[in-house]
Parts: C-alpha cells; structure tokens; sequence
C-alpha cells in the first residue's frame, strides 16, 4: 500500500497522521543555524548583551585552548606524553558553553573537550599528566565541579543526568552540561540519557560536538536526521542547532538553556556544528587523510579564534598589541605547565593498590605488600555476627530486604531507590512493596525500561551526593548496564584519585530453581566479582540479608547486592526489627565439622546444609559447612582456617564451573593450605552450559546428591 492509497483508506472520520522529516520545515540545516558572527567576523543582529571584559576573557580562551592543543598534539609525537585527542579546531563551542556556566553549575566533558575544560578552570598541567598516564591528572580540584573526562564514548551523557537528579532532590538550582560528539548520538548511552531527561523534566544541557567525522566515518553515516538538534523533539524538550565555529552563538543559545533549566524549563539539547581539523587521536592518523583537502580548507576559513578576532577588533576592543599579548601570555602559560609537567615525580607504583576501596581489602593488602617486598599483613581478628534482642516472626528473605531498604531510608534522607517497577508495584517479586507510599515519589520512582540508563544514573546520584539503590528485575537483564558498571561505578574512585567515590547498591534477583523463562535463571557473580572496586554480597537467609543490606547501605564503597529469587519465600526465620549490620567480607561458618568442609553461598546453601546432614547420618561424616556471604572480598581466613582442621575441602556453587568462584577458592588453599590437605579440592557446580529451561532446569542446579557424592569420596581418599 502506497502512502496515498493509506491516507485514503482511511476516511474522513479517521485521517491518519504520518511523521515524517518534512514536519521540520526547512530544507537545508543552513536555514535554521542561529548564528551571530559571519566567517568573516561581521556581526548578524544586534550587538551581544556581553561585556568587553567577557568578550576578551573568552577571546583569551580560544587562544590558549588552541596553543594547549597544538602544544599537547606536539608532545604528544614526541612521546612525552601518551596518545591525545586533538580539539583544534572546536574552541569556539567549547568555550561559548562553559562561558554561560554560572557559579554552582556542573560541566561533565567529553575526551575532546580540553579547551572547555581549561576554560571552566582545569589546570592545563593536569590535563597534561592524564595524557601523559598519571592518574592523578583526573584528581578534579576541589572547588571546579566538573567531572573526569570520559574516553567510552558517550557513556558519560547518564551521569550528567543523575547528577542533575541529585542537584534537585538537594534543592539547588544548579544546571549540569553534558557534551559528546555526533558519533555519540549513536549509542544507547545518548538516548537513554536523554530519554531519562525528558522523562523527569531534568536541567541538563546536552551539547552535541558535531565535528562532522566520528574518527573515519562521516556525519551522515551516524544518522539520517536533517539535523542532531532535531531529535531532542522525540524525548520532549527542545533542540537547537548553533554554528559551533561562533563562540558568540555558542555562549548565547546555551545561555538560553541554562536559564531555562534553572526556571525548571527542563532540558535541551543543542547541536554546535563544528569541525575537527586535526587527527581524531595522536595514535590514528590515517583517518585525518580521508578527508577532502577543500573541506579542510573551507572549514579553516571558519575558524572561530579568526572571527572572533575580526569582530572584536571591530568594537575596537582588541588591536595588534592586545593580540599579541594574549599570544604571548597563552605561550608562556602554556611554557609553565610543560615545565610543572617535566618536574613532576613519578608516582610509588605501590600508590595503584590505594583508591581502589575506601579501605584496601586484605587481599590487596597482600598484593601490595607482596609488591613492596615488605612482610604480609597479618590475617584479620574475626567478630561475633551482632546479636540483636527480639525478632519479626515468619520472615522471608523478600520481607527482610524490605526492612533493610526502609529502615535505612528512614535513618538516611540521602538514599534513593529506583528501577524499573519498584514504585506502586513494588517491584516484580514485591520486595520494594509500601516503600514508595511511605517515602514519596522522590525518593522511590519507577524508571524507564534501560537498564544502562538506570547504571550511568547511580554513578551521577552518587557523586551528586546520594545514596542510590538501584534493581534490576533479573540477572539477566543486567547486561546492559555492565558497561556502566565496569566501566565507570568501579572505576570511577580510582580515576580521581578518590575525589568521586561512588557508593550505594545494585541490587538483583539472582539464579535458577523457579522455572523463570530465558535469561532469568544466571549466575553472573564471577562477572563482578572480577571487577576491581566492587563488593559483592550473596545473603543466603533472611537473617544475613537485612544485616548485609544494612551495611551495605552505610558501605562507603559500591556493592552488588544478589538475592537469591529461589529463596525469596523460604526459608523464614526471626529477623529482628531493630536495624543491625553484618560486616561485609565476613564469612560464617554455619555448622561445626572435622572430617571435611563444605563452602558455599545463597540459593546453594539449602543443599549444601542438607548434604551435610544426610553425610553424617548416612556415611558417618562430619561436615564444617561455611556460608561465604560475600564474594567480594573473600574471606580466605575463615576458609582457611576450616581446611586446615578438615584437610579435606567441596566448594559448591551455581554458576559454571570454568573460572567460578570455585576456582579462585581451590587456588588459594592450593597457595596456602597445600600441605594440610589429605584428598584433592574438589568443585560441585553448574556445568559449563547455558541454563536450561524449566524442563531441564533441575539437572543442572547442584543438588544435595551431587555434593554428597564428591564429600563421600574425599572422606575415603
């Protein structure tokens, strides 16, 4: 069917309306760029409500964003630095927007973004030391709110969002900008971010650096839309394309925006068409040789350093001498960083092992100490779970967790719960049930269905000064967010040097056992527990799950919180009211044994405890049984302790059996313990198999006969 045969079949009482690009009535973006200066520097309009003292401070800005560049670029092939990624060429957007930030404001850049970020006060040595490989150049000064510079490429865009979200909920007025390139708006990252804006009238500024190329690949090749700006349209705000060569223009439109989002106006997305003139990395320079030589040419025509020179001479507010004196003072700022650079000391290598926690775990005290050559920590005193009087009857691991979540929120303003369904719903198995009601639409809400939005959004809310407990529905769905949360929720403590430092849970229903469809039914802990700063906790009853909630809550670094869904409903137990905490890192041994240990963590637990019962019984056995808790960080010396009793050691978990955390535990009694076993380790897990589906699903789980079977045979070993 033709679309006029559609409109037509239709009939008079029910016209259809088909959207399309021709709804945007312009042919060309060149009709609907707002810009104020011409290449040539002549003034379109009336003149700027700016200052002579703003206008020359951001004319000094151009030119010392595009002597860092050029310098940086330089040392760069030397060698004295690492790869950098040039800006020539952008100054003019860069500092038109950060010149319309007000006092309070936040600025999250993109990689590119050196000229902007020297503008909004980053010192020029710092940026310098990141390019060159030292960590302690993204250690944000104290008083610049401003975000490190993120490399993946745009997944800097949902921070901004959930920074912005902390800003209100704190009530200030303040606005965060967010910058990417064209090629960004091709992630998920760009439209959950501003899909989550929209959704809750955020004031975010997104600036889009439409530089024409995503390293080779063409503007045109990243979207069909006449324009970037146009999209904003769809999550419902405004967009506004800007020539991005005008610093004038630049500072105006996102001026506009500011002091509308500061209004509660909402967000807006502004398009800055620019031009990179040189290579998109030190590193890749073949790319840059792609382009058309008179392309290059008619863009240099353009520059914005150029016209803003011609425009101010104009107004008589520059001439020859004050042209060489921002040269001048730009070379010699420029000479002084590359000095502090060249003095600066290279860091204790043994410094890697410190922002990584708040407080290092042991096992990076081992590291570091095996690193230094100095004499290992000695193992740490274990404690007493608390003992608190009194007890709820009949509670499930659900209900507990329920009263983990809303005891904290009540000692604690700051924490915030959301995802997907948690509000009125209370989420898929009703765990976040009430808490909305008591708490408001503020501090518990439902969130879109994007679970990379939901990440990169507790990374904002927490740096934004939140506690942030995020859900995910399933394991399964968590996926998306891994990129999130590798690379940015564990990363981000030690890329500032511990200026931001994440914290809050992710919490997640975890494993198979109830006949879930696909997806449903992982056992993804390995994933994180392989990351370097995070915690991971596995309760295994309702008991431990509110206490290792509660202090998870109050941990100052981030913890993946798994619940295991099969146990949701039982066991119950007594779980007392009162708010109590279980220190996370702190295995428990659940049951007293000499013959061999049993170590394992939440849904297999139920088995495990049970294969130690029928082993006594049946086979005269006596299992010590550990309930590990977390797995991140292990507790080795409880474990260790145990296999140096039994001498005999079955680790049982969920997830497949290559590289679970069934390994690393064998590997480190093979380190520790070798010459205090009697029989070999051995592993009862899942197979090395996707989880099956209900029909099969039972066959995989280990069950209370697999790990009797391995137990038996290592006692007559």
């Amino acid at each position: 069917m033709t679309e006029s045969e559609f409109l037509k079949s239709s009939g008079v009482d029910a016209v259809p309306k088909i959207f399309s690009e021709g709804d945007f009535k312009f042919a060309d973006a060149a009709e609907v760029l707002y810009q104020r200066l011409a290449p040539d520097g002549t003034l379109r309009g009336k003149e700027p409500a700016l200052s002579p003292e703003l206008l020359m401070a951001m004319y000094e800005r151009l030119v010392f964003g595009r002597v860092f560049d050029e310098k940086a670029s330089n040392l760069s092939t030397l060698r004295e630095i690492g790869t950098y990624a040039p800006g020539k060429g952008q100054e003019g957007c860069q500092v038109g927007f950060v010149s319309a930030l007000g006092k309070g404001d936040w600025y999250v850049p993109m990689y590119r973004d050196c000229a902007g970020m020297l503008a909004f006060g980053m010192p020029a040595v710092k940026l310098l030391q990141y390019w060159g490989g030292d960590e302690r150049g993204m250690q944000i000064p104290e008083g610049v709110n401003m975000l490190p510079l993120a490399v993946p490429v745009a997944t800097q865009l949902p921070h901004a969002v959930g920074l912005a979200m902390a800003r209100r909920l704190q009530g200030e007025k303040s606005v965060t900008m967010v910058t990417t390139g064209d090629g960004g708006t091709s992630k998920g990252d760009f439209h959950e971010a501003l899909n989550f804006a929209g959704v809750y009238d955020l004031p975010v500024v997104f600036g889009v650096e439409n530089n024409q190329w995503a390293i080779s690949v063409k503007r045109q090749q990243q979207t069909a839309s006449k324009t970037i700006a146009q999209k904003a349209v769809a999550y419902g705000f405004e967009g506004i394309l800007v020539d991005g060569n005008d610093v004038i223009a630049s500072y105006e439109a996102t001026r506009y925006a500011v002091d509308k989002a500061r209004r509660g106006g909402g967000p807006t997305l502004i398009e800055f068409s620019t031009y990179r003139l040189g290579p998109h990395t030190t590193a890749e320079l073949v790319s840059n040789k792609l382009k058309a030589p008179e392309e290059v040419a008619e863009w240099e025509k353009r520059s914005p350093i150029t016209r803003m020179e011609k425009y101010l001479r104009s107004r008589g507010i520059l001439d020859d001498g004050k042209v060489d004196a921002a040269a001048q003072a730009a070379q010699k700022r420029m000479e002084e960083a590359v000095a502090a650079l060249r003095s600066l000391q290279t860091p204790d290598p043994a410094v890697m092992f410190d922002y990584m926690y708040a407080s290092p775990t042991p096992a990076l005290l081992e590291e570091r100490a095996e690193f230094s050559g100095v004499t290992p920590p000695q193992a740490r005193q274990t404690a007493p779970d608390p003992a608190p009087s009194g007890g709820k009857p009949g509670v499930n691991i659900r209900n507990a967790v329920n009263m983990a979540l809303r005891e904290g929120m009540a000692r604690d303003k700051r924490i915030v719960l959301f995802g997907e369904d948690v509000g009125k719903n209370g989420g898929v198995f009703q765990v976040t049930r009430g808490l909305q009601d008591e708490f408001g639409p503020d501090r518990v809400f439902d969130t879109p269905l994007a679970e990379l939005g939901i990440a990169g959004m507790f990374v904002g809310l927490s740096i934004g000064g939140m506690v942030p407990v995020a859900e995910f529905q399933f394991e399964g769905f968590t996926p998306p967010a891994f990129d999130q949360i590798f690379g940015h929720v564990a990363r981000m403590r030690n890329r500032t040097r511990g200026r931001y430092a994440p914290r809050g849970v992710i919490r997640f229903p975890y494993g198979a056992g109830i006949r879930a469809p696909e997806h449903h039914s992982d056992s993804p802990e390995t994933y994180y527990a392989h990351t370097p700063g995070l915690k991971v906790v596995i309760p295994s009853n309702p008991y431990d799950a509110k206490g290792l909630l509660c202090a998870a809550l109050k941990e100052p670094d981030p913890v993946i919180f798994m619940e295991p869904k099969r146990l949701y409903d039982s066991p119950k137990m007594d779980v007392p009211e009162e708010e109590y905490s279980i220190p996370i890192g702190m295995a428990k041994v659940v049951r007293e044994g000499t013959d061999v240990t049993l170590v394992s963590y939440g849904a297999m637990m139920v088995p495990t405890s049970l294969a130690a019962e029928e082993l006594q019984a049946a086979h005269s056995v006596s299992a010590e049984v550990i309930d590990l808790r977390t797995v991140a960080p292990l507790d080795f010396p409880t474990v260790l302790a145990s296999v140096m009793k039994t001498g005999r050691v079955v680790i049982v978990h969920e997830a497949p059996r290559t590289l679970g955390l069934g390994s690393e535990i064998a590997a480190m009694i093979a380190d520790k313990a070798l010459d205090y076993l009697k029989a070999p380790v051995k592993r009862v897990t899942g197979f090395d198999t996707i989880v099956p589906l209900a029909r099969l699903e039972d066959s995989y789980i280990p069950g209370k006969d697999r790990i009797v079977k391995a137990a038996s045979e290592l006692a007559r070993y």
